[in-house]
């Protein structure tokens, strides 16, 4: 009975070192990982927003580029509109018209084209801030690698345990 306990006790403490050197190993190779993932990752994330930027002002010059079609087709084909421009253009009034004075920011003005509005400019993404700075400063890029290191050697050597042998 002593015997069966002690070896269950030893097999259920052998499994520790064991995962201990697993995690050890895991968190080198993150380590490791993570000096030379970072200005690839980092760029990724800069050119993912650049191409949603573009995306977002194609969207916008397309619809642009769709309301002067229509307008193209209003002009070449609806005389009350081209009318109704000309007249605008020329200030000219028709006497059976009554105008109503407004303030210059309720007047029409059909000369001046509208602006192209821009769409709002995406933001990057929340952890850029600090892959830029893993990207810029060497010096933690170089103490990550070497504490990698030390990691991998205590892995292997300091959570050694010798097998007996069973005869």
């Amino acid at each position: 009975m002593k015997v069966a306990f002690e070896q269950r006790t030893n097999l259920e403490q052998s499994w520790v070192p064991s995962m201990a050197f697993w995690l050890c190993l895991f968190v080198a190779a993150a380590l490791f990982a993570i000096p030379f993932l970072a200005p690839k990752l980092l760029a990724h994330a800069r050119l993912s927003s650049r191409h949603d930027d573009n995306q977002a002002q194609l969207i916008t010059l397309s619809e642009h580029c769709e309301h002067l079609k229509i307008v193209q087709d209003a002009l070449q084909s609806d005389p009350g509109f081209q009318a109704e421009l000309a007249r605008i253009e020329f200030d000219a009034v028709n006497p059976a018209e009554q105008r109503i004075p407004v303030g210059n920011g309720l007047t029409l003005n059909a000369i001046a084209a509208a602006p192209i509005p821009t769409p709002p400019g995406n933001t990057l993404a929340w952890y850029t801030p600090l892959l830029e700075f893993l990207t810029n400063n060497q010096s933690y890029t170089d103490c990550m690698l070497a504490f990698a290191a030390v990691l991998v050697m205590y892995g292997f050597i300091g959570l050694h345990r010798p097998v007996a042998s069973r005869m």
